[in-house]
């Protein structure tokens, strides 16, 4: 059973508060959060199931599971602060003021941006190493008994 993009834009949703959407219609929010979700998929190296979309990409061809669709929602923030960082709003001062003071707020997304990977790695770290919510059994490996 294909896994519907909602399901994923919802857990991203719930992981951010957003005023840039708020006198947006729903079909831009679902497109805005369409090439956020295209921007991290790429960052999730080996999902279990396929993370391509139907024809009318509103549904995943795979069934994801919950740790899956956690790990995509986490790439999104990551991009979606990546997105916030690198805005002209927040560049623009840079360049106009002499005191840069806006530098000190950039850095400060920077580490926010930083440490947000470094949660998505490790939830990522952790689905890699179980199926079916138990730990993969590495003794069947190299050797191992079988």
């Amino acid at each position: 059973m294909a896994t519907p993009l909602t399901k994923v834009y919802d857990s991203f949703e719930s992981k951010i508060l957003e005023d840039e959407w708020g006198d947006w219609t729903i079909e831009d929010i679902r497109a805005d959060e369409f090439q956020i979700l295209c921007a991290a998929i790429p960052w999730f190296k080996f999902p279990r199931s396929s993370l391509e979309f139907d024809e009318t990409q509103e549904n995943f061809l795979g069934d994801l599971d919950n740790k899956e669709i956690q790990l995509l929602s986490t790439y999104m923030k990551c991009e979606w602060i990546d997105r916030t960082i690198t805005s002209w709003e927040n560049l623009k001062p840079l360049y106009d003021e002499r005191d840069f003071s806006q530098s000190n707020l950039i850095d400060k997304f920077r580490e926010k941006l930083k440490d947000e990977r470094e949660v998505a790695h490790w939830q990522e770290s952790n689905y890699y190493r179980s199926r079916d919510g138990k730990p993969f059994d590495f003794s069947k490996m190299a050797g191992g008994v079988q």
